[in-house]
Order: structure tokens, then sequence, then C-alpha cells
């Protein structure tokens, strides 16, 4: 699996878990102390990104890893 194939789909379930949430990118922004339009370049799979980020989302989701990776 090629690098942007991986991001393309971690962009795309950080976007369908926060609409799911009923969150906006201005809010999850705040809520993951992420500045919005990274956030948003992250979910249009326009940005790279490392742990840390990662980390800060899937928490921000309040959810393990298994669960934010499940049928990734």
């Amino acid at each position: 699996m090629a690098q942007s194939d991986i991001r393309n789909k971690i962009a795309l379930r950080i976007k369908e878990l926060r609409l799911i949430h009923g969150i906006t990118q201005e809010r999850f922004a705040l809520m993951t102390h992420l500045n919005r339009s990274y956030l948003a370049d992250i979910e249009k799979g326009n940005r790279n990104f490392g742990i840390d980020t990662l980390d800060k989302i899937i928490r921000g989701f309040d959810m393990s890893y298994s669960e934010f990776f499940k049928d990734l």
C-alpha cells in the first residue's frame, strides 16, 4: 500500500467520524488543539502528519487506536 493510500484512508476516517459525531472542523480543531486549516488539509489527504497529531485526533474522538483503525 502506498503512503498516500493510507494517508487518504485515515483522512476519510477522520472526516467520517467527525461528521458522525456532528462536530464541525472548527470545534474539533479546538478540542484537539490543532489549527483548523491544518485539520482541513489532513481531512483532504493533502497533509502529512506525525503520530503525535494522530494521537490528538484519536483522543479527540475518545476512542482507542484499534477502534479508529478498525476496517481501515
